[in-house]
């Protein structure tokens, strides 16, 4: 009889608490993401406090080795590399992981191109036929 009624009540006990548990979790969850939207939205805000220090960074280095350049030259490249946030994207145009990378690098340029980001793709074949510089074209 007393093994019946224990049962029951530890069952109880155990779900209460993890509901409790649950619940806690939960609202830690949302007063931290509430934290972070507040931060987020302040940051949109530029002053002499956050704004970016540029000379903390440094330059992108300078593009060497390189056999053939497509849609640019050496010289137009370079001065737009030390004028701009550079993102260097290095592929090869069979690579399943660097064709699903498009879409992201694609609207990233779009979205960044006008505020500094250049991005560059640095095409590094694997196999014979992606050295081939016409297939690349």
């Amino acid at each position: 009889m007393k093994s019946e009624i224990k049962t029951p009540l530890i069952l109880g006990i155990v779900i209460v608490s993890t509901v409790i548990g649950l619940s806690l979790f939960l609202s830690s969850l949302e007063s931290q993401v509430s934290e972070f939207k507040n931060e987020d939205n302040q940051t949109n805000i530029v002053t002499d406090e956050n704004k970016i220090n540029k000379s903390e960074f440094k330059k992108a280095p300078k593009l060497v080795g390189i056999s053939e350049y497509i849609n640019t030259l050496p010289d137009e490249l370079q001065e737009k590399i030390d004028q701009s946030v550079v993102l260097y994207d290095i592929w090869t145009y069979s690579c399943i992981n660097c064709i699903r990378t498009l879409p992201f690098i694609t609207s990233w340029d779009e979205k960044y191109a006008d505020q500094g980001l250049l991005i560059i793709g640095i095409h590094s074949p694997e196999f014979e036929f992606e050295k081939d510089i016409t297939n690349v074209k």
